[in-house]
Parts: C-alpha cells; structure tokens; sequence
C-alpha cells in the first residue's frame, strides 16, 4: 500500500513539475484575468482599485516566465541531440 502512495506521490509531482502543465496554468490564469480585469479597467485605474483580476495576471505571468527557461533548454537539447545524431549517421569518410 505504501509503495502504492509513493508512486501516486511521485507522479502528481512529475505533473506539477513539468513545464506544459506550468506553461499552460500561466497561459489559463492570464486569460481569466484579462477577461475579469477587462471589463473595470478604467474605473480601476481612475480609482487606484486593485481587483483579483489583476492578481491572477500577475500570478498568470510568472507562471509563463517560470516555464519558459525549462522550455528554452529543452528545445536546445533537443537541437544539440539531433545535431549529435546526424553527425553519428554520416558514413565514415575515405582517406586520400
């Protein structure tokens, strides 16, 4: 039963973790709040009023900026493992 809890454990926090799930709670909090902060902007900026709308931009913004260097050093992994693979693939060259 424990080894059932720690692989439940262990595989939420691969989900909190990852940098899609991150990435796409950013992007799902900066909509929510462009969309609830939208209707009362001006009024809120007239009246020095600071909504939840505009709190969950900022959360939502942070978010994003928190999943993209993970993101950013993916891809360049990637880039750098294709480049290894297709010097690998290159038949071996002929000597003169």
């Amino acid at each position: 039963m424990a080894e059932r809890g720690s692989r439940m454990a262990r595989g939420i926090r691969a989900f909190v973790d990852n940098s899609i799930t991150n990435l796409v709670k950013g992007v799902t909090l900066l909509v929510i709040g462009l969309s609830d902060a939208s209707h009362t902007l001006r009024e809120d900026v007239t009246q020095g009023q600071v909504r939840v709308g505009h709190g969950l931009i900022i959360l939502g913004v942070f978010s994003i900026l928190g999943a993209l260097p993970h993101l950013i050093e993916g891809l360049e992994a990637g880039e750098r493992y294709l480049e290894l693979r297709s010097t690998r693939d290159e038949p071996p060259k002929e000597p003169e």
